[in-house]
Order: C-alpha cells, then structure tokens, then sequence
C-alpha cells in the first residue's frame, strides 16, 4: 500500500489513573500538573502543532474531563477577562481551543498502551501515517524538536518511525525500551531497530539507546499487529510487543534526539527533578531558582 508523507493526525494517550500520584491525581489528571505556567500536556501539543499537525485525538477515561475542558472554548472566563480589559489572557484562552481539531476518545478494553491506541482506530484514515506520542513526558531540544525530527525522517525513509535517545545512566536503563540498533549508511542519526527489549535487567540492555515518546506509524500495520499480539504483562496489551511483530515485516526506525533534555512526569520524583531541569534550561526563572538553590547550599 502506498502511503500519504503528509502526517496531519496525532494520537495522544492519556487515560490513566496516575497511581503514582495519589491522591493528587484523584481528581485532577496529572497530564494537567504544570511544568512552568502550562500543564505538561500543553506542552505536548504545542510540540505536536509546531510539526504542521492539524488533528489530535486525545485517549481519554471517563475521570479525565478537565482535559477536554482545557482544549475547549471557555466563555465565561474569556467574557471575564474582556471586561477588565486583559485582550493578552483571552488571546491566549482563544489560542489553546484554536490550536487544533481536537478529538476525544475513551478508552476501553484490552488497556494497556497498545489497547489505548486500538480506541482511536476508528478515527484513522487508512493511507495516513499519524503520530502516536505519550502525555506525560517531554522531549526539549534547542532546535528542531522531537516530533519534528520523527517526521522529517519518516518523509525521507518512508518507514515507521520511533524516537530514540541514549540514557548514559546504565542504572536508569531499566526503566525503559532499550533498543538493539543497525547502522544506516550515511546517516548517524537514524538507524534501523532490530528489536526493543522493554525494561531489561541491568547489564542486559542491547544499547545504551532508549525509544523514547514519538512515533510515526501506518494504521494498517500497527493494528494488525496490535490485534495479532498477546496481552502481555499485567494483563495489558502493549505497544512494544506489537513493534516486535510488526518489525520483520515493515522495518522501524530510530531517529536519535541528540542533545535533547528528557523530562518525566510519570512520577513525584522524577516529576521534581523534571521541574527543576525544565526552570534551569527553558524557563525566563532560572537565574532566581540559581540564586534561591545556592542559598539552600545546593
């Protein structure tokens, strides 16, 4: 099947209970906690817009409505705002519901990552490569960003495409989808995955490059995939094992984010150490955070 280069749809996952947090996450999702004055999932579509993308379709639960909220018109504030005459507020209210055509799904049965994406299937057309990317982790650069770099790739290969950045820590591979990679002639930074070893013990980890967020990939392939593998760990059906089936067939690739500042917001501490990173490298308080951190001796 030949495929459209243009990606013009975004899929973004973002139905879980954020365990990790209770109870703060008990009522607000923590896709909505800040990083700066935004909630981290504003900072992921506005990744997503600044690649030329035009549809998100969230993945929603039921206990998640704040987040369609956000991403819809609010009269009432911007009518508040209008009348004490702050035009730079409703500007901005108007520009987070205008930035896209937002859809929302909501999840259902197998979950999992893998079971997340079979929800939007329906709203995929079938010649269109789309952007499958996580809402509760960012990927800053200094230029190009991540999905950019995932998309300038797949329109110059035309395989599926997944990010990758290397994790010096050896400790903190664990944590992740390590990938065993293949060079490509002539380019460093992007290579051909031989597989993904989701988690691997310490030592066992085939590279030292993590998949990381952002993925281009053809809705034919991928669900065929998804509904031919197994619910794995936990009871869940996840990407990873489908990635595995699917790769023999249609190959994928890895397009390393160089220098690249990598902020989790999956759990309190790394959510912490992501705050941190994010007011040091991208935010206009950084000089007083520096400041405030070396009265503390820090």
């Amino acid at each position: 099947m030949k495929y459209n280069s243009e990606i013009k749809t975004a899929v973004v996952p973002a139905g879980g209970y954020g365990t990790r947090f209770m109870p703060a996450t008990k009522s607000i999702p923590k896709e909505m906690f800040p990083m700066g004055s935004k909630p981290v999932i504003l900072h992921v579509v506005e990744e997503i817009v600044q690649a030329g993308i035009e549809q998100i379709i969230f993945i929603v639960s039921h206990h998640k409505q704040s987040i369609e909220s956000f991403f819809s018109p609010n009269q009432i504030l911007e009518d508040f705002f209008t009348e004490q005459g702050k035009t730079e507020q409703v500007e901005q209210l108007r520009r987070i519901s205008q930035m896209a055509d937002f859809g929302f799904v909501y999840t259902k049965p197998p979950y999992g990552n893998g079971g997340a994406l079979i929800a939007a299937e329906h709203l995929l057309r079938k010649k269109h490569p789309f952007l499958f990317v996580w809402s509760d982790e960012l990927m800053l650069t200094k230029g190009e960003s991540r999905v950019k770099q995932c998309v300038d790739a797949y329109q110059q290969y035309g395989k599926p495409v997944v990010s990758a950045i290397e994790i010096q820590d050896p400790e903190k591979r664990s944590r992740y989808g390590m990938a065993e990679l293949k060079d490509l002639p002539g380019d460093e930074t992007v290579k051909e995955i031989v597989r993904i070893a989701e988690k691997p013990a310490l030592g066992q980890e085939p590279s030292p490059y993590a998949t990381h967020g952002a993925y281009i990939l053809h809705p034919d392939e991928i669900f065929e995939s998804l509904k031919n593998t197994p619910i794995g760990k936990d009871g869940e059906l996840w990407l990873t094992d489908a990635l595995n089936n699917m790769m023999p067939k249609t190959g994928l690739l890895a397009k390393i984010i160089k220098d690249a500042t990598y902020l989790d917001c999956g759990n309190p501490l790394e959510y912490l150490k992501s705050q941190i990173d994010y007011t040091l490298g991208f935010s206009e308080d950084a000089a007083d955070l520096k400041r405030f951190l070396k009265e503390k001796g820090l």
